[in-house]
């Protein structure tokens, strides 16, 4: 038996997004999204590709292959690309071998972010010379057309140490201009926003930031069809999807680990979602999370999940009384708005959206309290 291909490809969205950094409508673009919502996979499995389809030079670099030392991450994609200029085949292998660090998976995939034990020394500026140097390598080789894509980029906002990089990277971005399209994604909405929208950072309003769009139906469709027609297994697209959209917030990989669960146990739904949700729950240090949370956080973080953006109105603060029996004042709604995103579990997106960071959060939070 010939080895499953599970990858629902996003083609039309690799265009969009190739053809809006590369046409001179934008030249850097940073994806925004919830961790485990498929980005990843989508820049390694859909963007590099057909860029490289498209006669471009795709370069990737994760910035978690080296948490402590991100320049070295970068410094080393640069090589690699440089030394595949006139081999498309050593740029396909960089990339395969990107894509099976992904499949196999390792600690870091999903966390927010990193805590260091030590502060970090500053890079020298030898380094970030370096990094200035290999860049113009690349844009100025002949017949070179760059596509730099810079994976988990909110980590460059998790020690000051890096400060410098990001000072680096932007006088080198800024320099090349439309010669060095660059797409930035990000595990970390908050944190992308710390770089992108505060002015005392360096990459201060340096790219055009798009939320990264969820897969639904048309996910779980292809993982039925593939149940039905290499397994003989028989699921109800519309069950599995209920499930994927209320239980997983339209995770793919948590999709990925029901679907495994099926696979080896050809047992109900109901069965293999209510073991992945305990997987996601332990994940998630869900338990713990919930126990530093009060009654107008949850009240606020449920309502914020049901898209209200309204959370300071009048009927809101009636809402909370009726619905959750909770006496609320604005200053209640702030404080429990700056506590949610001190502990990452929420971002804001503007003056008065937010968005849930934890996938499957507010569902097992709704279970807990008996909501239905």
């Amino acid at each position: 038996m010939s080895e499953i291909d599970w990858h629902y490809p996003r083609r039309e969205l690799a265009e969009r997004y190739l053809q809006g950094v590369t046409l001179g409508m934008m030249n850097r673009m940073a994806l925004l999204g919830v961790r485990r919502v498929g980005k990843t996979e989508f820049l390694l499995r859909d963007l590099c590709p057909l860029a490289l389809e498209q006669g471009y030079l795709p370069v990737y670099a994760n910035l978690w292959a080296s948490p402590e030392h991100p320049h070295e991450t970068i410094i080393e994609a640069l090589k690699l690309a440089l030394a595949g200029l006139k081999d498309k085949k050593r740029i396909k292998s960089v990339l395969a071998s990107e894509v099976k660090k992904l499949e196999v998976g390792n600690s870091l995939i999903g966390k927010m972010g990193f805590e260091f034990n030590n502060p970090l020394p500053v890079i020298a500026p030898g380094v970030l010379t370096h990094v200035g140097q290999l860049l113009t390598q690349l844009v100025e080789t002949p017949k070179c057309k760059p596509l730099l894509v810079i994976d988990e980029i909110q980590h460059l906002a998790e020690s000051p140490a890096f400060q410098p990089l990001q000072g680096a990277l932007r006088t080198a971005f800024d320099l090349h201009g439309s010669k060095l399209p660059v797409v930035y994604a990000g595990s970390s909405r908050s944190g992308i926003q710390a770089m992108f929208a505060d002015d005392k950072m360096p990459f201060y309003n340096s790219a055009f930031m798009v939320e990264f769009p969820a897969m639904g139906e048309e996910l779980v469709r292809h993982c039925c069809e593939i149940l039905r027609t290499r397994f003989e297994l028989h699921y109800d697209v519309r069950e599995i999807t209920d499930v994927f959209v209320q239980r997983f917030d339209n995770s793919p990989f948590w999709l990925s680990k029901l679907i495994q669960y099926l696979v080896m146990n050809q047992c109900s739904v109901k069965t293999a979602a209510d073991v992945v949700q305990d997987q996601l729950v332990l994940d998630g240090g869900f338990e713990q999370l919930i126990q530093k949370l009060n009654a107008t956080d949850k009240a606020v973080l449920t309502l914020i999940h049901e898209r209200c953006s309204r959370l300071y109105a009048e009927d809101t603060l009636q809402l909370m009384h009726d619905r959750f029996g909770l006496q609320v004042k604005v200053s209640g709604v702030t404080a429990s708005l700056k506590k949610l995103k001190r502990q990452r579990l929420i971002s804001q997106m503007g003056r008065s959206d937010y968005l849930i960071e934890n996938a499957g959060f507010v569902e097992y939070l709704r279970q807990q309290q008996g909501e239905r």
